[in-house]
């Protein structure tokens, strides 16, 4: 699947998704996903989805007016950060990762650890308890607190994982 560019993002709301990122993640890692010098812009992946390039570069998913980071994305951060102690993060054990790649939706069951401050209905990303490797990005169906202490129920909504149609997209 090709992705067909729309438009580039103005300035503007470049400096508005940074800032977005920086409230998610902090300055710091905001500053390494995205500068204001960096060329963005808008490619249609269905009809609710949209990507953004970041210098030609697939990088955030934008889906209902929410922006989140890729797992391609945060697979390329983590040569240089432990993604297992970001903020937003669900921590999964090894038992999961062959499911949630395949497309399954996170069980409270097979989580080791989540962020506290996760809030029901927030992005969240998933990666796997030994390396910190990103799986997926999802819609938390729980509070992260809920997440750490619930034995068993639906935890987060895949709708981002590696190796999905989102993963293999190129541009056009």
């Amino acid at each position: 699947m090709e992705l067909k560019v729309k438009h580039p993002l103005s300035k503007k709301e470049v400096k508005a998704i940074i800032r977005e990122m920086a409230e998610i993640f902090g300055e710091e890692i905001a500053g390494k996903m995205l500068s204001k010098k960096d060329r963005v812009e808008v490619a249609e992946f269905d009809k609710t989805t949209e990507i953004l390039l970041v210098n030609g570069k697939p990088f955030f998913i934008r889906r209902k007016g929410l922006i989140f980071p890729l797992v391609i994305a945060l697979y390329e951060l983590s040569n240089e950060e432990d993604l297992r102690k970001w903020p937003r993060r669900v921590v999964v054990d090894e038992g999961a990762v062959p499911y949630i790649i395949n497309g399954a939706d996170v069980m409270a069951a097979g989580i080791v650890d989540a962020d506290e401050n996760i809030k029901e209905g927030d992005f969240v990303f998933v990666v796997e308890e030994q390396y910190g490797r990103p799986l997926a990005i999802g819609i938390a169906l729980m509070t992260g607190k809920a997440m750490k202490e619930k034995p068993k129920g639906k935890a987060v909504k895949n709708i981002h994982h590696a190796k999905d149609k989102i993963w293999n997209v190129t541009v056009g």
